[in-house]
């Protein structure tokens, strides 16, 4: 429509990186209630020819960002985190980000043994992990998420509704706060096997 909204792509957002970092592919992205810009992108996605260049080359960069990286409203980097860590699973194929109005950050992977969704503080403190990964449950797993894709929390009733996406093709549910199943509906169409 001629009214409609114009977009145009702003070449100097995010502003330049520290440390000659490099972003790889960006597997999720979330506006918070602060309107910061959240990214998760995949590590290990890096180009041979992007690696880190050796300590006495200074004409080639690079070195990969943080998985998790917050930007304020004007691009400006504000922090960043993730990767394996003790008490918790970390995804091999980061793939969704949600930050939650408490400020809570979810994350969640899509590779075939990615059946978790991790919760942590804006700094990146561990909180909980919901699933482990390995091996599917199925479609009717109340405990085991199945390549899950993206979260959102709703406030009223404190509900986690996750796109249990990849693997299990389903809505799953789940209390906010403890992690607890509560529902789910889909999974391919049908009934939960």
């Amino acid at each position: 429509a001629p009214d409609g909204p114009k977009f145009v792509v702003d070449p100097f957002w995010p502003k330049p990186l520290k440390e000659n970092w490099i972003l790889t592919q960006i597997a999720g992205l979330h506006v918070d209630t602060r309107d910061h810009v959240w990214i998760l992108h995949r590590p290990n996605t890096v180009l041979a020819d992007e690696k880190a260049a050796k300590p006495d080359d200074t004409k080639r960069c690079c070195k990969v960002a943080p998985p998790v990286m917050e930007f304020d409203p004007a691009g400006n980097f504000v922090g960043g985190w993730g990767g394996p860590g003790p008490g918790y699973d970390w995804p091999k194929n980061e793939h969704g980000i949600y930050v939650d109005p408490e400020g809570n950050v979810w994350v969640a992977g899509n590779d075939a043994a990615d059946h978790m969704i991790l919760k942590f503080t804006r700094d990146g403190k561990f909180l909980m992990q919901i699933g482990k990964p390995g091996k599917s449950e199925g479609s009717a797993s109340r405990t085991q998420p199945g390549r899950p894709a993206n979260m959102e929390v709703d406030v009223a009733t404190n509900e986690l509704f996750v796109a249990d996406g990849y693997g299990n093709k389903r809505v799953l549910v789940l209390d906010a706060t403890t992690g607890a199943y509560k529902r789910h509906w889909g999974a391919y169409g049908g009934t939960p096997s």
